[in-house]
């Protein structure tokens, strides 16, 4: 597939824990980003960060 154009990046965020018709969220989403047409999804596992309030989890 060869790209063309302006192209959008979408980042979401979620827990480990979400799930969504008894799977795992982020499985839900990559699999309606293919049939969508989506040029890619890629799930990255993060395992330490901070927020808005600079608090470590």
């Amino acid at each position: 597939m060869k790209l063309q154009g302006e192209a959008k990046l979408v980042r979401i965020f979620l827990g480990e824990s979400d799930k969504w018709q008894g799977r795992p969220l982020y499985e839900a989403i990559v699999l309606e980003a293919k049939k969508a047409g989506l040029a890619g999804a890629t799930v990255y596992r993060g395992f330490m960060g901070f927020g808005a309030h600079s608090r470590i989890h």
